[in-house]
């Protein structure tokens, strides 16, 4: 979800992948035959399917024509069984779009494999939140167009979860963020925000939910456009009938096409897995801060693992206020609440101290202890940087003076952008110009556009706040309203000197935007120009795209400009 209507083509791809189904009480019901119709059906052994081209169908579908019909298991016993009979959207088949995608997941199984099995410890949840909503159960099925059902998916705009939540709903829907935790990748909070928004939407389109989906990805204020524009034309306020972006065209569906698998799956090649109908995770409140790795020991599993139950918690440790609560395997949770009630707090969380002496600063007993300035306040609840000789500060990590202990804070990355300074870079990620220059030694001798800089135990700086261009708007104005510079908005967004503002545009207003994966090459485009507009050097560029010294662009031609991330 995201208020510009971009989406990652990469993150999308991922999010091709997943198909639920199971929600209500009912019987189970047998997928239909060649036709798309309820039925009873003899079990018999399946047949490898051989998949034809459908002459009845509109578009080129890849359809079985010698299959047995999916046996569906009750729904009170199989999650994907309910979720299929609570279905109430209109399916739309006859629709081009609906069937081109359903073409699509129908030859891409691998990703479809790969986003049931992220599904397999969230539908529960999700499935419950929908029905006590009385929503379609077809909304259970978003976060595979979404996200692929991965909790950590972020894309390059910004958006992160399950649900996609970009920095600026996510606060207008209550999530919180800080240094410690994100709320749009903690699966329970993130859908209970995603199914509130999703409700509001519906309201303001007069129950119309296609509707309502199309302006989760793309914003109501697009929405509310496009249907001007049809009225105006003469059109009824139908999601078919507007003009809106290209990802926003083929959102809904995307959704509509996995329910279509979903109603008979064997038609299309596929074989559903079943789901026991019963949660597979719970989640138990933490009664202090509490360090992972101490949580997974209690638990008995892998600290990868409970991270991969909760990318909400962005750091080794829960927040110091208490006030978090973790998602555990169902079978754990009561043991591990039992051992949380008998446990004394302050082992929870590992910590060392230091007691302050004259001439000590934070970026120095930072540096000394291998943990990040933000860290050290985040522990001792400093607000700046004043500390007294004699006070005794909470190491968040225990360590070694004078070196870092291997597991204290991995650290980050960082790109060079044109007019990047030191002192600009520190100040983001908020730690100390010294600590910077020691880490990256001759690098940071002389800084050009391209360079990567290891930034040192460093938090996550936040994501830059962003405004969407409306009708009469110029850089000016934006500047001047948002107290920024016009060079540095048309630095951080990437913008030519010359080039117009589009209306529904997002824009980066108090850092860098987050580098997209392609660049579609336009006319008079060079790859000097291009890799000058992206703060890249040429050779990586080259490397990326796999091109020789003599290779030609075309207009048209998409070049990538991060590297392919494998799911």
């Amino acid at each position: 979800m995201r208020p510009d209507g971009v989406r990652s083509r990469a993150a999308l791809v991922v999010t091709f992948g997943l198909i639920l189904s199971g929600c209500a009480s009912r019987q189970p019901v047998p997928e239909a035959g060649p036709i798309e119709t309820h039925g009873p059906a003899t079990p018999t052994t399946e047949a490898t399917p051989a998949l034809t081209r459908g002459a009845d169908d509109d578009a080129d579908e890849a359809v079985v024509t010698n299959y047995t019909p999916h046996q569906w298991p009750d729904p009170e016993r199989d999650l994907w069984s309910e979720v299929r009979t609570g279905f109430q959207l209109p399916p739309n088949t006859q629709r081009r779009a609906v069937r081109e995608w359903t073409q699509f997941y129908a030859t891409h199984q691998n990703h479809l494999n790969a986003s049931l099995a992220r599904a397999r410890p969230f539908l529960w949840h999700v499935v419950q939140e929908v029905e006590n909503r009385d929503m379609p159960t077809e909304i259970a099925l978003l976060p595979i167009v979404e996200s692929g059902y991965n909790a950590s998916a972020r894309s390059y705009v910004g958006a992160s979860g399950l649900w996609q939540f970009m920095p600026g709903t996510a606060d207008h829907m209550g999530l919180p963020r800080d240094w410690w935790y994100d709320g749009r990748n903690d699966v329970i909070a993130s859908t209970h925000a995603a199914l509130d928004y999703l409700t509001r939407l519906r309201a303001r389109y007069d129950g119309d939910w296609l509707l309502a989906l199309a302006a989760y990805n793309a914003g109501p204020g697009r929405v509310d456009a496009a249907l001007e524009r049809a009225r105006a034309e003469g059109l009824d306020d139908s999601y078919w009938n507007l003009e809106l972006p290209l990802e926003t065209t083929e959102y809904v569906p995307k959704l509509l096409a996995v329910r279509r698998i979903m109603m008979t799956p064997a038609r299309f090649g596929l074989d559903w897995p079943t789901l026991e109908n019963e949660p597979r995770t719970r989640t138990v409140k933490l009664p202090a801060q509490t360090e992972l790795a101490v949580a997974a020991r209690m638990l008995d599993m892998p600290e990868d693992d409970l991270r991969r139950l909760n990318p909400g918690m962005r750091r080794w440790a829960s927040a110091p206020d208490g006030q978090m609560s973790l998602l555990v395997p169902v079978s754990r949770a009561a043991a591990f609440r039992r051992q949380l009630a008998a446990a004394d707090p302050s082992r929870l969380v590992s910590r060392s101290t230091h007691t302050v002496r004259r001439g000590d600063v934070l970026s120095r007993i930072a540096r000394r202890y291998g943990v990040s300035v933000a860290s050290l306040r985040q522990a001792n609840h400093i607000a700046g940087d004043r500390i007294r000789v004699g006070q005794t500060l909470q190491i968040p990590r225990s360590g070694t003076p004078g070196e870092a202990p291997p597991s204290a804070e991995p650290t980050q990355t960082y790109v060079v952008q044109s007019g990047d300074t030191l002192w600009d870079i520190a100040n983001r990620y908020n730690i100390d110009v010294a600590a910077l220059r020691a880490r990256n030694q001759r690098s940071a001798a002389s800084l050009r556009p391209g360079q990567t800089l290891i930034i040192p135990g460093s938090a996550t700086p936040p994501e830059p706040s962003s405004y969407v261009v409306r009708r009469g708007d110029s850089l000016w104005s934006i500047a001047h309203d948002n107290d920024v510079a016009i060079a540095d908005l048309r630095r951080w967004n990437r913008l030519d000197s010359d080039g117009a503002l589009q209306p529904g545009r997002s824009l980066a207003i108090d850092g860098p935007a987050p580098l997209p994966d392609f660049y579609e090459v336009e006319s008079g485009d060079s790859l000097w120009s291009i890799a000058h507009r992206f703060s890249m050097q040429v050779a990586t560029l080259r490397s990326l795209n796999d091109m020789s010294a003599g290779s030609t662009i075309r207009p048209g031609q998409r070049l990538r400009l991060q590297p392919a991330v494998s799911s």
